[in-house]
């Protein structure tokens, strides 16, 4: 069967929303191909590598310029509403049309816009206003995140405490009430614990249960029902039932039941907030990182200048003690940087000339004065930031599978809930009291809390895991990309190797032609140009400007110096070499060496080697991914000899040499055509498409930008066990969702027909279900070396205290 898909997004269709002869997902889909029209939404999706995921990053608007009088802010507004990522496209387009609007950022997952306008020209009111004409509900956010969800936490934690304080007070005035006293007691008592116990419920129904009670009339207002209104209706009916009894004179009251109800619900939500919390950590650090400001130099002044207003190519100093604001390069002064948050190292690294600092790290010892390469939410730190905030809403396959679920689950249990209680007191004849409370019962054990923070705690958690690996998320799906990985290829230099070229020989030592091969190498990023340059400024060689360039990933570089036409790259069989070069060339090739050739004005003038040391643990790791079953190829441009030699030494089996950029692209291709997941680690330029075509990529922290934008995943540490540890996590992390999701469903499986037939009251219930979502919560911290068998005796000690009470109450000792 068809499935009907969105015209814009491409996304299945669940309800059409049809405009101007096309079916779109969401008015959000329809009013963004009105806005942009179809030439330019065509345009960018025909855009190579553009898909409609990545698009929101292809719209850039032009930042305006600002009047004297302005007064620039930055707003964060709160959108309820959003389907789909089009929706956020929408949105942010519609914002940045308006007068005063500098630039807006719409964050899907977390549902919140970053706003930064001029406030002398427009309002955050227009602003919501404008979100809200799209059809969506926006409030701006007057606090930060950190502080808005300390406040939230703390509010729900003094509604559970209320909740338990009044409770206790209940549970013993209820005494009576249980053993059958109550109807015994002179009527004057009688009254007095009836509107007591009356009384201490209250609060705990409406105060602590707020939450409950606003989610419930939400649903109801929209017409979705969720878990708040099962909840809303088992408490208020126990809760209206006990002041239904007060007036008819009943024998039992059931505010007890509606008090722990709540209560427990409550300590469920504490604890999930808890473990939340714990495993978004590495966010909240992340977040930590960043500063407000830099001092930028200009003119020779150092100018403190707001982080927005600082651009690529600034020179800024930092000064010991300072984090570092943007990722840059050193070109001046010598330091220790603290890279303790990328690395996992608590030892500083010395800093250069030439070496790059990354955002969020911390200056140790001297000045230095760097150079932007990535400001603002370019740098590592904020792509890390946000790509693990989008990893918590990550539709991957468990995540919709559980969307699924929840879809149906709350309609099924509200109806399975309703027809117990007609079971019960219409068909069973066992009245009105026992079909109530088995009615609660069932609204009560249910449980989707399990199955909604089933993926996305464990995600979180794994996050940060791999946040201690120094491999930092780059896609929201990369925990579920890593986790079914078979087969890894590898680059060589820079990768398996630490990417410190040594220029060991050039012949002949010829200094005409070694001035023009280091002027044209200067012009280069390659490891190879850095060992050149090296090697040419030691033996006092001088740069001449060069007149052209040219970079070609996997062949080399060409360019004209002092009027010579100079290529230098490496050797494809078919020169005509002199004797000498060729016992030369033979010499280097049985050491592996790597080997280019210099060319000028079409004639092959000289030939260099340079060599590269495998990183320290790479032997280690290429063994372990070998061991968990996991096959290892090394694909590298360098020459078959150098490549056989390095294999070796790693105890590779199976590698591909002279490889081009498009080679590697291909090898990738050909081995998931035949069934395989292959991840691919790289660092350079000529990785990209590989990198891209990965059904994982991993950039190495130290590579080139391009490589980095092109992974999934970066590794920040030049220690390669780090990439057996991401996939073993990977694996684990997607182990524990579905051990989350089979528990939540099998309790619910059993639970639901055990509270409807009676074999468990509310109380029994409501301790269920709080142990269904522990069993979640704690299975997911397993992620993060939380041990349940620690905690296994004092809980059993203080169930077994807490059932023993309940007993000796049950039978009136």
């Amino acid at each position: 069967m068809a499935v009907l898909t969105c015209y814009l997004c491409e996304q299945p269709v669940v309800t059409e929303v049809p405009g101007d002869g096309h079916i779109f997902c969401c008015h959000g889909c329809r009013e963004l191909w009105r806005l942009m029209g179809d030439e330019e939404i065509k345009e960018l999706k025909s855009r190579p590598g553009v898909n409609w995921e990545n698009l929101r990053e292809s719209i850039t608007t032009p930042t305006p310029v600002l009047p004297l009088n302005a007064d620039p802010k930055t707003v964060t507004i709160d959108i309820d509403g959003m389907w789909c990522a089009s929706c956020s496209i929408l949105v942010e387009q519609v914002l940045t049309r308006m007068p005063g609007v500098l630039g807006a950022q719409i964050d899907f997952a977390t549902s919140t816009a970053q706003v930064a306008m001029d406030a002398s020209t427009t309002s955050s009111h227009e602003l919501e206003q404008a979100i809200i004409k799209l059809g969506y509900d926006a409030k701006e956010r007057e606090t930060s995140d950190d502080e808005l969800e300390f406040d939230r936490d703390l509010v729900l934690l003094r509604r559970f405490g209320i909740s338990v304080v009044l409770t206790i007070f209940v549970m013993m005035f209820s005494v009576p009430v249980w053993s059958g006293y109550l109807p015994q007691f002179p009527p004057t008592l009688r009254e007095s614990l009836e509107y007591g116990l009356w009384a201490l419920a209250t609060p705990t129904v409406f105060f602590s249960g707020w939450p409950f009670l606003r989610g419930a009339w939400s649903s109801l207002r929209h017409g979705v029902p969720t878990m708040d209104l099962l909840i809303s209706i088992g408490s208020l009916s126990a809760y209206g039932y006990s002041i239904y009894t007060i007036f008819s004179g009943g024998k039992y009251l059931y505010f007890d039941t509606a008090t722990m109800f709540i209560t427990f619900l409550l300590l469920s939500r504490n604890l999930e907030v808890g473990t939340r919390n714990r495993a978004a950590g590495v966010v909240r650090m992340l977040s930590r990182l960043s500063v407000k400001s830099a001092w930028v130099l200009k003119d020779g002044q150092e100018i403190q200048t707001d982080i927005s207003q600082v651009h690529v190519d600034d020179q800024i100093v930092v000064r010991p003690g300072e984090k570092v604001p943007v990722d840059g390069t050193v070109i001046e002064g010598h330091s220790a940087i603290n890279e303790a948050f990328l690395t996992g190292e608590a030892v500083p690294v010395d800093k250069k000339v030439g070496d790059i600092v990354y955002a969020g790290t911390v200056n140790s010892t001297g000045r230095l004065v760097i150079k932007a390469l990535r400001v603002a939410d370019d740098t590592i730190l904020a792509q890390t930031s946000r790509f693990v905030k989008a990893a918590q809403g990550a539709q991957g396959q468990w995540r919709k599978l559980a969307d699924r679920v929840l879809r149906i689950f709350v309609p099924s249990v509200l109806v399975f809930g309703l027809l117990t209680f007609v079971y019960w007191d219409l068909v069973a004849k066992a009245g009105t009291a026992p079909a109530l409370l088995n009615m609660i019962a069932v609204f009560v054990i249910a449980c989707p809390c399990a199955l909604s923070v089933a993926t996305p705690l464990a995600v979180l958690a794994g996050a940060q895991r791999l946040g201690g690996y120094g491999m930092l998320l780059r896609s929201d799906d990369a925990l579920e990309r890593a986790s079914d990985v078979d087969t890894v290829i590898m680059d060589k230099t820079g990768t398996l190797t630490t990417g410190q070229m040594t220029l060991t020989e050039f012949w002949p030592m010829n200094p005409e032609i070694m001035q023009l091969v280091g002027s044209l190498e200067l012009a280069s990023e390659h490891p190879i140009a850095a060992a050149v340059t090296k090697y040419m400024e030691q033996q006092h060689i001088t740069f001449l400007p060069i007149e052209q360039f040219t970079e070609e990933p996997g062949w080399g570089i060409k360019g004209q110096v002092a009027g010579h036409n100079v290529h230098i790259g490496q050797l494809d069989g078919t020169e005509q070499l002199s004797s000498e070069m060729k016992e030369k060339l033979n010499e280097w090739q049985e050491e592996g060496r790597t080997i280019a050739k210099v060319v000028v004005d079409q004639v092959i003038q000289a030939l260099f080697s340079v060599e590269d040391q495998p990183r320290a643990h790479a032997k280690e790791a290429v063994s372990s991914l070998t061991q968990q079953g996991i096959q290892v190829i090394m694909a590298t441009g360098d020459s078959e000899e150098a490549a056989r030699v390095m294999a070796q030494k790693l105890g590779i089996t199976r590698y591909y040499a002279r490889q081009k950029p498009i080679d590697k692209a291909t090898l990738v291709e050909e081995l998931e055509s035949q069934g395989h997941h292959v991840a691919f680690v790289g660092d350079g330029i000529n990785d990209a498409p590989a990198l891209v075509k990965a059904h994982l990529g991993i950039a190495m922290g130290t590579g080139s930008d391009i490589a980095i934008e092109a992974g999934h995943l970066t590794l920040t540490r030049p220690n390669l066990m780090s990439l057996v540890d991401t996939l073993t996590t990977s694996k684990q992390v997607t182990r524990i969702i579905k051990q989350n999701l089979l528990w939540a469903l099998f309790y619910n499986a059993l639970a639901l027909p055990a509270a409807s037939f009676g074999y468990t009251g509310p109380f029994i219930a409501a301790v269920a279900m709080l142990l269904s979502s522990a069993f979640v919560l704690a299975n997911s911290l397993r992620i993060l070396g939380f041990s349940p068998k620690r905690y296994i005796l004092g809980t059993s000690v203080a169930l077994g205290v807490g059932t023993s009470l309940a007993l000796i109450a049950w039978l009136g000792l």
